[in-house]
């Protein structure tokens, strides 16, 4: 009997609990976890910092400056002037060319050629034959390629030379020219006794020079040569003049030949 009383009080319970949860007895609302706060984080004052400079378009742009020591260090500036309508109505260089009786298969070599005003026309004075043209600045041997380019010419070997030589084949050249280049060898006496082991049987050195002096074109009286300097240091060198061309008004034009050894 105690059984059966304990079991029915049990049942009586869980119906009991049954019956309340049905009705809709409030549930339980779970507990939040609290969020964090944000921290106030004081702001500095602002910097009174001077602005940083900006460059302007019109601002130069710093290029390399010229290999030839002698020259302007604008380079592009001064390809142009040698390249001047005016400075070749003064050289006449075709005129030069046919004074100095080319072979049409001779050898040249142009040494500071520059953008090739020269060497160009000694290319086409001797369609058979080799110009070689010789500088020490790059930029003068890429304006020179252009012009390669741009005519089609074919016989012309760009050279870049150093200070000390010009990096040409012994025993080879028919004629050295030496075009407004003389001036600015360091070492002339040397460098143009050394040029003599680079011609061939009969070969010959033309020097093509602003006179010396005040003149309207051309360098200033103190990047050039004195007076009578240029056939002396020639003569010094182990050359003998073969001949002088009175045909320039500013240029003197000379053509020398090695001595007797």
């Amino acid at each position: 009997m105690r059984a059966s009383a304990r079991g029915s009080r049990s049942a009586s319970a869980l119906l009991a609990l049954f019956a309340a949860t049905a009705c809709g007895a409030p549930e339980r609302t779970p507990e939040r976890t609290p969020q964090p706060q944000p921290i106030a984080v004081p702001v500095p004052a602002q910097l009174d910092l001077p602005e940083a400079p900006r460059l302007q378009a019109s601002e130069p742009e710093v290029t390399e400056r010229n290999r030839d020591l002698h020259g302007p260090a604008d380079v592009d500036g001064y390809i142009a002037r040698l390249e001047s309508a005016d400075r070749l109505e003064e050289l006449r260089p075709e005129f030069v060319i046919e004074i100095l009786a080319l072979e049409p298969d001779a050898i040249v070599a142009d040494i500071g050629c520059g953008p090739g005003v020269f060497a160009l026309r000694f290319a086409r004075a001797c369609p058979d034959g080799l110009v070689y043209a010789a500088d020490v600045e790059p930029r003068q041997l890429d304006r020179l390629r252009e012009h390669l380019r741009e005519t089609g010419i074919e016989n012309v070997v760009p050279v870049l030379a150093s200070y000390a030589t010009p990096h040409l084949p012994p025993g080879r050249i028919d004629l050295i020219f030496i075009g407004d280049t003389f001036h600015h060898f360091e070492g002339r006496v040397a460098y143009v006794r050394a040029l003599r082991r680079l011609l061939a049987p009969g070969g010959r050195i033309a020097i093509f020079e602003y006179k010396p002096g005040p003149l309207p074109v051309g360098p200033p009286p103190d990047h050039k040569l004195e007076h009578g300097q240029l056939a002396a240091e020639m003569r010094e060198a182990g050359y003998v003049l073969q001949a002088d061309h009175a045909t320039h008004e500013y240029h003197d034009f000379q053509v020398w030949v090695p001595g007797a050894d």
